[in-house]
């Protein structure tokens, strides 16, 4: 039996969707219709049914009453002739994992608009999404990879789907849209952008089917979708991006895109953003086909915790930046520049000492996904640590090998896997495979790292792949990693993350053992002078430089609106900040040089 639902972004200046859902024939008695609490790829309760403004439903043309039972759960009444349901969703949530309506864009995952029905979440789906009656409407049009029966040339109209797991699956973006379109080994692929802006199309469209041909050759073709489409939201600020069986949903600044006229030339941010479609785009295989098995299926209406997060997201993260080089969008040196920042990120984290990589995954549902002042001193990513223990894998496999095997075989050997089976992998399973791959000398290695806290033997892993790991302390707040500029030195360490507010500096996070930590301050104060000289983002490192040789300065806040004084040490920076050098050209070019064949 079909389930129709229907979209309107009917109120664009209250961002509202109107929805409809049909269920045909009878509904029985105890049937349940749910609202989803979270996201696949977004591991935290978000309670979408927060959103719904007004729920009704009718039978056989009069109105019938729905029982709330929790704040995301209704009790249908028993009907014989069917039952429409009517929802008001409010959307206005400036994210890939929600829902968008204004007057210049509309955007929605299923997850968000989509009521469910238990006992019919197999059952086959419609669905019917409605052109906008706004003026500026009449200028959008539709991008979605749900599969067509009957659209206008702009693309409103009948979509279907197997069933409401494939629905939900599928994002749509409306709006006046700019595309590129490529094939990427015979597979049509397009970007969608929102939001305007000018940029170099001709370079995007070269370098994203550079990305995506070598993904694709990775795994071995052909592709396991037959089109794919980026769907991107360009803002002010803001960067992220989810991923869907045949699409992903990014957000990116304008300035991300390649600037008209710049030929050959790939800025930093631009390089940016190519590594975030390269790593939603890994997803494809990794996440939405090999995928836990605590996620089979899906239970939307509960945490689902698993340990493998830090494969599913730190593995990809590790071939985002290793696929542009290795497919030429970038060269070595830029991606030793980038894998640097890497480390230094994870090094400069004090939670590193308190979480391992595992417990970062279980805990992404309370932690990761709600991070708060703190969350520097007490959480480790299991992105960026992740990235860096499959770094140490790829490493430890093509030295056990002498150099006939690396992580590129796992990752084959798990697609083969799955397109066999089907199968979830099981918790420990990334071991018992790595057993089988490279003995239980390696897989007992990548077991003790996974669930320790502390640092990885990273200068070791570099060395096997043919670049030194050398500590240094950071010249400055915004030195990130790498090679410190020429001239550069040195100076005093503030320890605290900051950012520009009326009048002065509001505290975002303290480091532990900091200079800041140790004076007394905290999370929400505002700094606003040193030695009673003004202090500004631009200024600070400034004035604490020209006190280097000093035991303390005396410094100014505002806490709780009142003016408070307080001692900081004047210490130097430790050496957290990450530089990678070339030692061994050859083993460096066997690491990056060989793409997958």
């Amino acid at each position: 039996m079909t389930l129709h639902y229907t979209v309107s972004p009917a109120r664009p200046d209250a961002h509202v969707y109107e929805v409809t859902l049909r269920v045909e024939g009878a509904v029985a008695e105890g049937e349940h219709l749910c609202v989803a609490r979270w996201i696949p790829g977004s591991y935290m309760l978000r309670n979408f049914a927060r959103s719904i403004l007004r729920m009704t439903a009718r039978s056989a043309g009069r109105d019938v009453a729905l029982t709330k039972l929790d704040t995301s759960t209704w009790l249908l009444p028993a009907a014989s002739d069917g039952l429409d349901i009517q929802l008001e969703v409010h959307a206005h949530e400036a994210s890939v994992r929600a829902a968008w309506l204004d007057r210049q864009r509309g955007f929605f995952n299923g997850t968000s608009l989509f009521p469910c029905l238990p006992s019919r979440v197999s059952d086959p789906v419609q669905l019917t999404i409605s052109p906008p009656t706004h003026e500026q409407g009449a200028a959008w049009r539709v991008a979605t990879t749900l599969p067509v029966v009957d659209v206008d040339a702009s693309g409103f109209g009948l979509y279907q789907a197997q069933d409401w797991d494939e629905l939900i699956d599928h994002p749509v973006e409306m709006g006046c849209l700019d595309e590129v379109c490529f094939d990427a080994c015979g597979v049509p692929h397009a970007m969608v952008l929102a939001g305007g802006g000018r940029f170099d199309d001709a370079r995007l469209i070269e370098d994203l089917t550079l990305i995506c041909e070598h993904h694709i050759r990775f795994f071995g073709e052909p592709a396991p979708v037959d089109q794919y489409l980026f769907q991107v939201a360009l803002m002010e600020s803001g960067y992220g991006g989810l991923e869907h069986r045949a699409s992903t949903a990014l957000m990116a600044t304008r300035q991300s895109l390649p600037s008209p006229g710049a030929g050959d030339t790939r800025s930093d941010d631009y390089v940016t953003f190519l590594g975030l479609c390269s790593h939603e785009y890994f997803h494809t295989w990794n996440v939405k086909r090999i995928k836990p098995a605590r996620f089979m299926p899906f239970d939307l209406d509960r945490e689902a915790p698993t340990r493998l997060l830090w494969f599913f997201e730190g593995v990809t993260s590790y071939y985002d930046d290793l696929a542009l080089v290795r497919c030429g969008v970038i060269d070595s040196k830029k991606y030793l520049e980038l894998l640097s920042k890497t480390i230094t990120r994870v090094q400069r984290g004090s939670g590193r000492h308190v979480q391992s990589v595992t417990d970062s995954s279980l805990d992404a549902w309370t932690k990761f996904y709600m991070q708060d002042e703190n969350a520097a001193n007490a959480i480790v990513s299991y992105y960026a640590k992740g990235a860096l223990v499959a770094l140490c894998l790829d490493a430890w496999i093509r030295d056990a090998s002498g150099g006939t095997r690396s992580l590129d075989d796992l990752m084959r050997a798990l697609w083969k896997r799955w397109q066999d089976t089907g199968a979830g992998l099981a918790e420990k399973e990334p071991e018992q495979q790595v057993a089988e791959l490279a003995g239980d000398a390696i897989a007992q290695r990548l077991s003790d790292v996974l669930d320790a806290t502390g640092d990885l033997p990273l200068e070791e892993a570099l060395a096997l792949l043919g670049v030194s790991l050398t500590w240094r302390a950071r010249v400055g707040r915004s030195d990130t990693g790498g090679s410190a500029k020429p001239g550069a030195t040195a100076g005093p360490w503030f320890g605290a993350a900051v950012k520009s507010t009326d009048g002065g500096l509001r505290l975002l996070q303290v480091s532990n053992g900091s200079p800041a930590e140790r004076a007394g301050l905290a999370p929400g104060d505002v700094l606003i002078a040193v030695e009673q000289y003004r202090v500004t983002d631009d200024s600070l490192d400034d004035l604490l430089a020209r006190h280097a040789t000093s035991d303390s300065v005396q410094v100014h806040l505002f806490r709780n609106g009142r003016l408070e004084s307080a001692t900081l040490p004047i210490g130097l920076a430790p050496s957290d900040t990450a530089q990678l050098d070339v030692t061994d050209p050859t083993r460096l070019e066997q690491w990056l040089g060989t793409a997958s064949s």
